[in-house]
């Protein structure tokens, strides 16, 4: 799926972070759950330290001081957003029915002019996907010229054990806020790539744990690839690569068959935060510092059962 620019270009203006205090180590979470050293062991190799834990706060309320943030940040007024589309991982991390996790975040931001709705069913993707769904309203719709898309997710009470992504991650509770503006001064999505990968369709093993396949790292690099290619910029004009924290390891070889200098990969955040869900490439870009007008940078997240998505801005 290739993803058409609206015009003006759409920006990514601003981003809020929401992370839970309480921060819990690897080998704590080894011993608690009755996981053996050697698997906390690989998952440090793969670059995965600690975690955000929520202890019990709900994901719509990370999701609420995440928006409460952007907004209050960028002194951005309610009535001037108009859109704001919720998208989360897993199922647990919405509402169920009757209830609506967007209808509460927006009754208390006070964006109760937006046009609201949430995406999911794209796991990791999900809000890439959502940044998608907002490039094709702001097209039809030209009144229509700032949007918020929140992502938040915890891993519920008890279920510690299913933090871990095989030996690749450890996932973290969290949430992240984005201000999409029309023809705003920096961070032009240059373009978004969205693939979806139907031999993956099992998600994960009777475990619940992601099934090993070689075939991943090709999906992987395919998606970037026609990211850049859309955008029109060589691999090599790719200034920060902006993952989610998943398989440190793996993705030095990615970048070695995208021919993208490993020092490019900024790799702080996998140990600062863990893996936030859908969040990384957006906490990544919020905390990789100053860049130069007309860097680029090239973002990215996988998420079980085969999906992929990829995005390019131009700074």
């Amino acid at each position: 799926m290739t993803a058409r620019l609206p015009a003006p270009v759409l920006t990514l203006s601003a981003l809020a972070c929401c992370l839970p205090a309480r921060v819990t180590g690897v080998h704590e979470w080894a011993a608690r759950c009755g996981v053996p050293r050697a698997h906390a062991d690989a998952l440090l190799r793969n670059g995965a330290l600690h975690f955000h834990d929520a202890q019990g706060t709900s994901p719509v309320c990370l999701a609420i001081r995440a928006v409460r943030s952007l907004l209050e940040d960028n002194r951005t007024p309610p009535g001037q957003v108009d859109l704001l589309v919720h998208a989360c991982t897993i199922q647990t991390s919405a509402d169920a029915a009757p209830y609506s996790s967007v209808s509460r975040i927006q009754r208390c931001t006070g964006l109760s002019g937006a046009l609201a709705f949430s995406i999911s069913q794209q796991n990791c993707v999900s809000p890439l996907a959502a940044i998608h769904v907002t490039q094709a309203l702001m097209e039809q719709h030209p009144a229509m010229s700032r949007a918020i898309v929140v992502c938040a997710d915890v891993i519920g009470s008890g279920c510690d054990p299913l933090r871990a992504v095989g030996e690749l991650a450890l996932h973290s509770d969290g949430a992240c806020a984005l201000l999409l503006e029309r023809g705003g001064a920096r961070n032009h999505i240059a373009a978004l790539r969205l693939f979806t990968d139907g031999r993956f369709f099992h998600g994960t093993d009777a475990n619940a744990q992601p099934v090993p396949d070689d075939r991943y790292y090709w999906s992987a690099f395919s998606t970037m690839r026609a990211a850049l290619a859309q955008a029109g910029v060589p691999a090599r004009a790719i200034t920060r690569v902006l993952p989610h924290h998943v398989d440190l390891q793996g993705w030095y070889r990615l970048l070695g068959m995208l021919g993208i200098a490993p020092e490019r990969l900024f790799t702080r955040n996998f140990t600062r935060t863990g893996h936030v869900f859908g969040a990384d490439p957006f906490i990544n870009l919020h905390g990789c510092g100053v860049t130069a007008p007309g860097e680029w940078s090239l973002l990215f997240s996988s998420g079980l059962a085969g999906c992929f998505g990829a995005m390019v801005i131009r700074h």
